[in-house]
């Protein structure tokens, strides 16, 4: 007789949610040979098996952040229906960053013991044991490779364990946890024997057996992998701009794009200096970020009324101090490395690699200009620190030094030219006026920004160029781009600055009198 044959004789009855210590008394009792079939992840083991393996990967960070990117593609929708939706996302998981790590298989071994030592549900435990004539059977739609270790280290006997399969993982996961069973043992045997989980998705395996015990022990808990690894940004974007597309908006548009207008367009190689440049803004941010937690962990200690982000508290431990430094290093090495290799131009070079052109004397500069850089991650890091425990006051004279780091430090790496300082110089008062309207009182919101940058970039560059006089400045194509992408930024304010300017003393129009009666 096939599962479905037993659902269809036994109807499917209501159960309630039992509690452990039934359960206990239950086993204790149970004197006669029965067969037990246990649940594993938060029933036997009082974790989730496939998220403490998955949360064992190293190195860390970049498992955080495959698994990040898993979840938005979420590549288990496009399986065929039979094996697809979210019932196969654990196995995608699973292979996908066993196959990218596979010493993590290794490394499991070790945390294995360690969660049979500190994480098993002794209390169970103790009750399977009482009565040795038990059959006892681990049915887990967890993965055997990753469970069998941990029950290799328990202090009793499990006599079967029936999981999901490694390469056709999705598969078993897409069953019913009695048809997996069912493989192993016989329906009568099934039907007869006692089943603890802690999950409605056994409801079927429940609704079928003669001792269902539908139980949630207290001490179990589902701990996400990774949540607690350190990865860059993320402090941005879910606690100090939470929604706000950070990284798009404040990192890539506005500071990345100035700098490779500024600093990639005259270098002979912009093809490497680009990606070069976005490493270095990528490093700069992961120790500007720390100065954002810091401020954060400041106003909740010193302020009365500290302004902190809904998700700070849930957040706040997991930023770690030193790990954006080991990021902002790593980061650093490379993207120095592709600008010291766009200096030369590899157009006319030879057939000159990157390997012959650093042993031509780049290597010292190299590491010079390393040395250089980190002087100015310090430098950012230190001012952020005055920034932090200074007074509001104060703090207005230190924000554009920390704007100088921002868009003038990477000059000890990259040179730029007048149109670009011009460009810089237009950011950083975009950045430190505003700042100073909103310290002293006033509301930030309402200053035009846009076209603010917009007019001190023309001119700056009008200044320079009959300062120098070199009109031909004004139409050098690098200063036409810039031009034109301050002017579209400030589009949408132009025309809204356009459509409220009036001659004083001309009268209202009707629309305008009816909005100053409203106020």
């Amino acid at each position: 007789m096939s599962i479905k044959e037993l659902d269809n004789k036994f109807q499917l009855e209501k159960f309630s949610e039992s509690s452990a210590a039934e359960v206990v008394s239950f086993l204790k009792n149970k004197s006669e040979e029965s067969l037990i079939i246990l649940d594993f992840d938060e029933t036997l083991l009082l974790r989730n098996s496939t998220e403490e393996y998955l949360n064992t990967i190293q190195p860390r960070a970049i498992a955080a952040i495959l698994l990040i990117i898993l979840d938005a593609v979420k590549p288990w929708r496009y399986l065929p229906k039979k094996i697809g939706g979210e019932t196969s996302r654990d196995w995608i998981r699973v292979l996908l960053l066993t196959i990218v790590f596979p010493w993590n298989i290794l490394l499991w071994r070790s945390h294995a013991r360690k969660l049979a030592e500190t994480s098993i549900n002794t209390e169970l435990v103790g009750a399977i044991s009482i009565h040795k004539n038990h059959r006892v059977v681990v049915a887990t739609k967890g993965f055997n490779f990753i469970v069998i270790p941990i029950i290799k280290h328990l202090n009793t006997t499990i006599d079967e364990i029936i999981g999901c399969r490694f390469w056709m993982g999705c598969v078993d996961r897409n069953k019913n946890k009695e048809d997996l069973i069912a493989s192993k043992i016989s329906c009568t045997e099934i039907r007869e024997s006692v089943v603890i989980t802690d999950s409605l998705d056994d409801a079927s395996l429940l609704a079928i057996v003669k001792h269902p015990f539908l139980v949630i022990w207290n001490q179990a808990k589902y701990i996400p992998a990774m949540q607690d690894a350190y990865i860059p940004f993320f402090y941005l974007e879910k606690v100090k701009r939470p929604g706000k597309q950070t990284i798009q908006k404040i990192i890539l548009k506005n500071h990345l794009i100035s700098l490779i207008l500024a600093l990639s367009w005259i270098s002979p190689t912009p093809i490497l200096h680009i990606p070069g440049i976005t490493l270095l803004v990528f490093a700069f941010w992961c120790i500007y970020e720390v100065g954002y937690h810091e401020n954060d962990r400041v106003a909740e200690k010193f302020e009365k009324n500290p302004v902190l982000s809904p998700t700070y508290h849930q957040y706040k431990s997991k930023m770690n101090q030193w790990q954006p430094w080991i990021w902002a290093i790593i980061l650093s090495f490379f993207g120095i490395l592709l600008i010291e290799a766009s200096q030369i131009d590899i157009w006319k070079a030879d057939n000159i690699g990157i390997s012959e052109i650093l042993t031509r004397g780049h290597i010292t500069e190299l590491f010079t200009k390393l040395f250089l850089w980190l002087g100015v991650l310090s430098l950012t890091r230190l001012t952020y620190v005055a920034y932090n425990y200074l007074d509001e006051k104060t703090r207005i004279w230190i924000y554009p030094v920390l704007q100088v780091w921002k868009f003038f430090g990477f000059l000890v790496v990259s040179a730029s030219n007048s149109i670009g300082i011009a460009l810089l110089l237009a950011q950083l008062f975009v950045e430190w006026i505003p700042y100073s309207i909103y310290r002293c009182g006033g509301n930030r919101k309402t200053f035009q920004t846009e076209v603010f940058r917009l007019f001190v970039y023309s001119f700056l560059c009008l200044i320079i160029a009959i300062g120098m006089g070199d009109v031909s400045i004004l139409i050098n194509l690098q200063f036409v781009i810039i031009f034109v992408w301050v002017f579209l930024r400030s589009k949408s304010e132009l025309l809204m600055l356009l459509s409220n300017a009036s001659v004083l003393g001309q009268p209202l129009s009707e629309v305008e009198t009816e909005a100053d009666i409203k106020l």
